[in-house]
C-alpha cells in the first residue's frame, strides 16, 4: 500500500499540471484563470507577478512560490 501511495505522489509531482492544480483549486468557473487574465489584461509574466504580489488580492497569493507563478505563466503561455 505505501508503494502505491508513493507512486501516486511521484506521478503527481512529475505531471505538468501538478503546480497548476494549486491554482485550479480556487480558480474555477467565473474565477477561472482565462477570465481573470482577460479582465486584468495580463499579457506577460511580469504582469502576472505584479498583480499577484501587489494587486488587491496579494494577501491571498502571498504563499505562492516563484516556481508556481512560473508554472502558471507557462500554462497560460505568457512570455
Amino acid at each position: 500500500m505505501p508503494i502505491i501511495v508513493a507512486l501516486f505522489l511521484i506521478l503527481s509531482f512529475l505531471s505538468t499540471d501538478a503546480i497548476a492544480m494549486k491554482c485550479n483549486k480556487c480558480h474555477k468557473d467565473e474565477k477561472s484563470l482565462d477570465k481573470i487574465f482577460q479582465e486584468k489584461a495580463i499579457k506577460t509574466k511580469e504582469d502576472l507577478v505584479d498583480i499577484l504580489r501587489n494587486g488587491s488580492k496579494a494577501k491571498l497569493h502571498k504563499n505562492l512560490k516563484d516556481e508556481e507563478i512560473d508554472e502558471a505563466a507557462n500554462k497560460m503561455n505568457l512570455k
